[in-house]
């Protein structure tokens, strides 16, 4: 151990030393990691420096962390590219690079616009709205949270699975925007993320063709499930993944 080594806190040096398994080759996408109680063994550490080198790994993207009985600390996978500045969202395209996705409905109801979503819609507060709020996921994790919200007066018979095409044939302007956060108590159990793992918040707006808003929604994405990118000017020859 180096004199730089021996002044490193504990939990660097086990981040460190993982981090060099995953760059190497010697820890593969989807391999899964020690347990805690094993590396507690292995580095002669408390379990909380262990999780502090965890949490580290997890902020940079490296691992990912899944609950339940399949549940353990797994490298993580590369994740697709999804590109904001277009008027589809990210699932169409996702879908086109032969991610599969798969969609729970976890409320629908007709109901009065909050006053901050009317603000958004450019309705009045007391007017109606459909309100959808869904989970997005692949075979393998959850990837994003999101509300949808729709003005009753531009869609008076709807059901929940008229949404899945329509609301990417509905704009043709879209505003959105890219917050990044920590995930509330609910977007960690639904994500099945831990409390430190970042979130991407997107906010976004649709125009239709009449200039009226036709949609809004708030989206928790996952940051690990999706690179998002950010394109402008022309492509002739380039393919999104060469960005």
């Amino acid at each position: 151990m180096t004199a730089i080594q021996r002044r490193k806190p504990a939990y660097l040096l086990i981040s460190d030393a993982l981090r060099e398994k995953i760059e190497t080759g010697q820890l593969r996408p989807g391999d899964r990691l020690p347990t805690e109680r094993e590396l507690v063994q292995e580095f002669g550490v408390a379990r909380m420096t262990v999780r502090h080198a965890l949490d580290i790994l997890q902020i940079e993207g490296l691992i990912d962390r899944r609950r339940g009985r399949t549940g353990g600390t797994f490298v993580r996978s590369i994740p697709p590219v999804a590109e904001l500045t277009t008027l589809d969202d990210i699932y169409p395209q996702l879908s086109s690079r032969g991610t599969a996705l798969q969609t729970r409905v976890l409320d629908f109801q007709r109901t009065t616009a909050p006053r901050h979503i009317a603000a958004q819609l450019e309705i009045d507060d007391n007017d109606e709205v459909w309100a959808l709020w869904r989970l997005r996921s692949t075979e393998l994790s959850p990837v994003s949270l999101a509300m949808h919200y729709l003005p009753v007066e531009f869609f008076p018979d709807l059901a929940s699975s008229d949404l899945e095409g329509m609301m990417n044939s509905l704009g043709v302007l879209k505003r959105e925007l890219v917050t990044p956060a920590l995930p509330t108590e609910d977007e960690q159990s639904l994500l099945l993320i831990g409390r430190t793992q970042p979130v991407l918040r997107l906010s976004r707006t649709v125009w239709g063709s009449e200039g009226r808003v036709v949609e809004h929604s708030e989206e928790t994405l996952r940051s690990d499930a999706v690179t998002v990118a950010v394109v402008v000017g022309d492509r002739p020859a380039a393919t999104l993944e060469s960005v």
